[in-house]
């Protein structure tokens, strides 16, 4: 009979041993996927972002080369001279806009 209790005993503490065994290991894996699943989200954003930045850059490539291929370039280079050099014609008044948020 104390055989018998001790196997008794015995079976559980392995069967509880057993039980928190795969409950952590349950738990490894799902931790674990759900860092697979965030990275996931993350690369899909990045290359969301990165297909508009495509997206952008061929439109700008588009116009680039229709300015190549016509024969008018002076428009183009006038923007240019405005735009990035902040150029102007003669005799022309510039106004800057320096209001705070504009």
């Amino acid at each position: 009979m104390a055989q018998a209790k001790t196997a008794g005993k015995k079976k559980q503490k392995n069967s509880f041993i057993l039980t928190l065994g795969l409950i952590l290991l349950i738990g490894y894996f799902v931790i674990i996927i759900i860092g697979h699943i965030i990275e996931i989200r993350e690369s899909n954003a990045e290359l969301e972002q990165q297909k508009q930045i495509l997206e952008q850059q061929l439109a700008e490539n588009e116009q680039l080369k229709e300015i190549v291929e016509s024969d008018d370039k002076s428009g183009y280079i006038e923007q240019v001279a405005r735009e990035q050099l902040g150029f102007g014609l003669p005799n022309e008044k510039v106004f800057y806009d320096v209001t705070p948020g504009a």
